[in-house]
């Protein structure tokens, strides 16, 4: 697959971070988080979600849980932004 970065050359760096639910949880799916910094110095960073309800009453808040999970997904890119622009 093609990663965070988005065709500016290379990838020289990375780090990556990704964990999945075990079984038992309410939720089947996995998060994953992917930083690179290309040839160019550009940085691209990447936040990946997928779920789904993997219990009777998960199908109750899981509307809620997809908000949430955007909404962390938002908020890291973001967070992480401003990191960088104060690197």
């Amino acid at each position: 697959a093609g990663g965070a970065g988005a065709g500016n050359g290379r990838c020289v760096e990375r780090f990556a971070f990704a964990h999945g639910c075990l079984g038992g949880h309410l939720l089947a799916g996995e998060e994953s988080f992917v930083l690179e910094r290309m040839e160019d110095d550009s940085v691209w960073y990447g936040v990946s979600t997928f779920s789904r309800p993997a219990h009777v009453l998960s199908f109750v808040g899981y509307p809620a849980v997809r908000v949430l999970q955007w909404k962390f997904a938002r908020d890291s890119m973001r967070a992480m932004r401003v990191r960088l622009e104060r690197a």
